[in-house]
């Protein structure tokens, strides 16, 4: 069974209709998939090298099912591009420069109807954006008010959040599609990242979003927010219950950043 076609079982959809109305069914069954970097520690702890613990749509997909996991930006993209190819659209990946460094975040980019559309399941975007030339334009969505606008020259759109009237910038994406090559480096990076040592973990909720990240846990509806520090002896469970996630997981994740610390603070001590 082909990966579109276990997707849409799975989902319980019916992948017939007006191709827009099932690309729509699509990614909003995708948005199921949380933001996660716990499958990202255990795979690259267990393959050692970046090239080998990169997941494809398969073991994506496959996990969620046994696990109720998603992934990290780049492997949730690679998925959701494999499932809206597959769906006859035409589709590519892009890069997006973060605060902290180029290429650091990653979505794609669907035609509808001639039009470029964003989706970005690293950032919960997944009700396609157009990006057509022009001035800022904001947009409501699960996560709340979002503004896209120019930010510079060669395609370079910036993102930005809005809460309580303060506009917040996020990230820019550089809308011109990368290859498979240009895409894997960028990935391979990421497990270098500063966020592999801890967890990180977003998935949309109604009328906003839950987000935890090391022991804070923070949760957003609308415009309220609701910060808790949850105690260590707490976490696997309190976050296992939040994301409907395999509790080993979680647990073995914590092991490996557990021993990865205490290795690093005898290195450092030498």
């Amino acid at each position: 069974m082909d990966v579109l076609e276990e997707f849409l079982r799975h989902f319980g959809l019916a992948g017939d209709g007006p191709p827009r109305r099932v690309l729509g069914e699509t990614t909003a069954a995708f948005a199921r998939l949380p933001y996660e970097n716990v499958t990202k520690i255990l795979k690259h702890a267990a393959c050692g090298t970046p090239e080998k613990a990169r997941r494809a749509p398969e073991e994506v997909l496959a996990d969620h099912k046994a696990w109720g996991t998603g992934g990290t930006c780049f492997s949730l993209t690679a998925t959701l591009l494999c499932l809206v190819r597959a769906l006859g659209w035409r589709a590519a990946p892009i890069l997006a420069d973060r605060p902290y460094g180029p290429d650091t975040h990653c979505a794609l980019v669907v035609w509808i109807d001639g039009v470029p559309h964003l989706v970005d399941p690293g950032y919960l975007i997944f009700d396609p954006l157009p990006l057509e030339p022009g001035g800022d334009r904001e947009f409501t969505r699960g996560r709340g008010r979002l503004d896209l606008s120019p930010d510079g020259a060669g395609g370079r759109i910036g993102l930005a959040t809005i809460r309580g009237g303060t506009r917040t910038h996020r990230l820019t994406y550089k809308t011109a599609p990368v290859d498979r090559a240009q895409f894997h480096r960028a990935w391979d990076a990421s497990f270098g990242w500063e966020m592999m040592r801890y967890p990180l973990l977003v998935r949309a909720a109604e009328s906003g979003h839950v987000y935890v990240r090391g022991s804070m846990l923070q949760i957003t509806r609308g415009e309220a927010t609701e910060r808790t520090r949850v105690p260590e002896r707490e976490w696997v469970e309190r976050v296992a219950a939040e994301f409907r996630m395999a509790p080993a997981l979680l647990a073995r994740a914590l092991s490996i950043l557990a021993e990865r610390e205490a290795d690093h603070g005898t290195a450092a001590g030498r």
